[in-house]
């Protein structure tokens, strides 16, 4: 298409749309567009509790909740992100460049839906967590859209999502609230 003949001309946009970072990028642009202010509201006040924590944001896009060490795939996002104190580009279905008990809180919010690797990447949030730290992760209760859904690799139960938490050593609460999941895991001592 004409599109990705002109993406192939810009360097962070080369591969759009199959290329997972360039797919990413340039979702960066319409990012403030994605999510209804409300949604953002909601959200900001569910994770106040984690405010003044060292707080990872995994998957953060172009958008934080509260003041985070940002980590992502596209390095547009990390650049828009203004909430981000420290940015970090990298693949969550990698083991994730940080030590061990770094962190107080990690969010990931829209994200797990497009890791393969899930069990790597919530065995990595325990492993970066000090004990007593909390995990708070947030998927939409409806099917995404039909453009992201080219990238999403799972769709589970929210039941399946807990069990899975459990399964890398959280204690886990889960509530809905207006079409959002919303898991805490509190990382359980070792």
């Amino acid at each position: 298409t004409h599109l990705q003949t002109l993406a192939q001309a810009i360097p962070w946009a080369k591969g759009w749309p199959l290329d997972a970072r360039a797919f990413w990028n340039a979702e960066a642009f319409m990012w403030s567009h994605k999510i209804d202010r409300a949604v953002r509201q909601l959200i900001t006040v569910e994770l106040s509790f984690l405010r003044g924590k060292r707080n990872l944001d995994l998957g953060c896009g172009a958008y934080s909740y509260l003041p985070s060490v940002g980590f992502d795939l596209s390095e547009k996002m990390l650049h828009d992100n203004d909430q981000c104190h420290e940015k970090v580009r990298g693949s969550l279905e990698q083991p994730l460049p940080f030590s061990k008990s770094s962190f107080d809180s990690a969010t990931a919010i829209f994200v797990l839906n497009y890791v393969n690797n899930y069990d790597l990447l919530l065995s990595e949030i325990s492993r970066v967590l000090r004990t007593g730290g909390h995990f708070v992760m947030i998927l939409s209760a409806n099917p995404i859209n039909t453009w992201q859904r080219q990238k999403e690799v799972n769709s589970f139960s929210p039941e399946h999502w807990r069990s899975l938490l459990e399964g890398a050593g959280f204690i886990v609460s889960f509530v809905e609230k207006s079409d959002l999941f919303f898991f805490t895991g509190v990382k359980a001592e070792n």
